[in-house]
């Protein structure tokens, strides 16, 4: 439990011994720093200069008793300390980078590396939809991404969740094999493909594997090659159970599929390689 709270606050900027320190002090306080340094095992040569570091960032306080002894500031009012810290550093830093003048190409395709980072972009894309979320996904993306999506759908956005795993029927429209995860794992690899407002898309691998790397992008013809791959597999589903989606994937496509058929007369005859046998 200690490794994971002090690795977090390492990640808000504090050091390990830092952590270590003010985790000690929550437990046991008023202490010296002697007290401290023995339990917190931080060493002696280095315990004093770290809690004078803590008391300037105001996270412990020094009673006047002798020999001197330190209190931790408590944990909620640590909360609201970091909270009201990086509201501020943020806001800043906002204002700053405002001020740089800077030119991006908005198709750009960005590499996302890292399954937690896939994980936040997607759901950053899914908070931000306005319109329409169209999701290829395994059951375990899916479950980190329902309540966003659940949210998606309370705001008025059409949700289509299209998954080779198995899927409840509670948010949206879901299309699925209902596969075993674990079953499925065996034989391929993880995937996602997820469009939003037909104008972002998020596609790759989903296996937590080091390194992991997904593209984001805005580029029209990529979003439309992912659209596509998802209606494609949509389509397969239906020809397998033999279900008609000609409504479902019309919405989905730029023009409407129906005008399309409106071009296939009755006598229409399309091209096959020679020697295929008739279904």
């Amino acid at each position: 439990m200690d490794s994971k709270i002090v690795s977090t606050l390492k990640s808000l900027g504090f050091t390990a011994n830092e952590s270590k320190a003010y985790l000690t002090l929550l437990r046991a306080n008023p202490a010296t720093g002697y007290e401290i340094s023995g339990k917190s095992g931080v060493p002696r040569s280095a315990i004093y200069e770290i809690l004078k570091r803590l008391e300037t960032m105001g996270l412990v306080s020094v009673t006047d008793a002798n020999p001197t002894r330190y209190i931790p500031l408590p944990p909620q009012q640590l909360f609201e300390l970091l909270e009201h810290r990086f509201s501020t550093d943020l806001d800043e830093l906002k204002s700053t980078l405002k001020a740089i003048n800077t030119t991006m190409e908005v198709g750009d395709l960005w590499n996302i590396v890292g399954y937690e980072n896939m994980i936040q972009r997607g759901r950053s894309m899914i908070q931000s939809a306005e319109r329409t979320i169209y999701l290829s996904a395994w059951r375990p993306e899916y479950d980190l991404f329902k309540t966003d999506l659940q949210d998606a759908v309370e705001r008025g956005v059409h949700v289509m969740i299209f998954s080779f795993t198995e899927i409840p029927q509670d948010i949206g429209l879901v299309f699925s094999y209902n596969l075993k995860t674990a079953e499925l794992e065996k034989i391929w690899s993880k995937k996602i493909l997820m469009v939003v407002d037909k104008e972002t898309a998020l596609l790759g691998g989903s296996d937590q594997t080091p390194g992991i790397k997904v593209a984001w992008t805005k580029n029209y013809a990529i979003v439309s090659i992912a659209l596509n791959y998802i209606i494609l597999d949509l389509t397969l589903l239906a020809q397998r159970f033999n279900v008609h989606l000609g409504s479902i994937v019309a919405d989905m496509l730029e023009g409407d599929i129906r005008s399309l058929d409106d071009l296939f007369g009755e006598n229409h005859v399309p091209t096959f390689p020679p020697g295929l046998d008739s279904a």
